[in-house]
């Protein structure tokens, strides 16, 4: 891309007209020649479209990689502030349109982006949208240099626990048998899928190892704490710990709550209150539904 296509992208973005970036410097005309390729600015008049256009005055001259640099240079700072500050799809749109390819740290920020959206899909029950981001976030983190093992562990870590609700959702990107979940453990919700998986599998003891480290009164706890108990057939205990994380103030995910209520049934049942059961049967299929067919 050449000066006056650069120059003339930038101001496109910025919505500015040819009078308002060549204000009283230059003339309009001057500014349309330099944008089309027919005259070539001077420095002064440079110093003058790139204070307007807020970009260094390098990044118009510069080509290739060092171009890059620039275009790095000039959004990064609104990169760094939006991924600080939560606001993941923006930062992710900001990288997008930036400009900037081929950049270990720019391609790190979004898949730690993709997979805080996948989080953030997961945690709302929409479960097909979730695993097209950590698909992202993988296929993303493939591009870095930098070690990218615990966004691999932790969309691995969220995409099992899913498949354990529904063998329809997939991955393209996501090799089961081969990743190493127990690298996901700095995540909470992690840690709490797989004490869970190990559960299913029948390792009391490393469940509760697992999930030891967390506190004891939050819904991931006490979830894998009465499954131990319905495991040893203490059914009373496992439903008083299921009906607690109902009316726990901590907020719950949708798909926990699909588990719980599943959980809460088969106490019911083996307590011989079948009106419950019922009811929490109904609330189960309430909330598969609503998590296989939100985007």
């Amino acid at each position: 891309m050449n000066i006056g296509e650069k120059i003339k992208r930038l101001r496109s973005e910025k919505l500015m007209t040819q009078s308002e970036l060549a204000g009283s410097v230059i003339t309009r005309n001057m500014l349309s020649c330099i944008e089309n390729g027919s005259a070539t600015p001077s420095l002064g008049t440079l110093r003058h479209i790139a204070a307007k256009l807020n970009v260094p005055i390098g990044y118009l001259l510069a080509d290739g990689e060092d171009e890059v640099i620039y275009a790095k240079l000039a959004q990064i700072s609104n990169i760094k502030n939006a991924y600080l500050s939560g606001n993941y799809k923006i930062c992710r749109d900001i990288c997008a349109e930036s400009g900037i390819d081929a950049d270990d740290e720019i391609y790190l920020i979004l898949a730690e982006c993709a997979l805080s959206l996948g989080v953030e899909l997961f945690n709302s029950g929409s479960l097909r949208g979730a695993c097209s981001y950590f698909d992202e976030a993988i296929e993303i983190s493939d591009k870095t240099i930098y070690n990218t093992e615990h966004i691999v562990a932790i969309a691995t870590a969220y995409f099992r626990y899913m498949r354990t609700i529904s063998a329809t959702l997939s991955s393209d990107m996501i090799d089961e048998s081969e990743s190493d979940i127990f690298m996901a453990m700095g995540d909470d919700f992690a840690r709490y899928a797989i004490a869970f998986e190990v559960l299913e599998n029948g390792q009391r003891e490393l469940a509760q190892n697992i999930i030891s480290r967390l506190d004891g009164e939050l819904p991931y706890s006490l979830h894998i704490a009465a499954r131990l108990n319905m495991a040893e057939g203490r059914f009373d205990e496992a439903h008083s710990q299921l009906y607690k994380i109902l009316v726990t103030p901590h907020k719950i995910q949708e798909p926990i709550m699909y588990f719980v209520f599943c959980d809460l049934e088969i106490c019911c049942k083996e307590l011989n209150d079948f009106k419950g059961a019922y009811e929490y049967s109904k609330d189960k299929m309430e909330v598969l539904q609503k998590l296989l067919t939100e985007n």
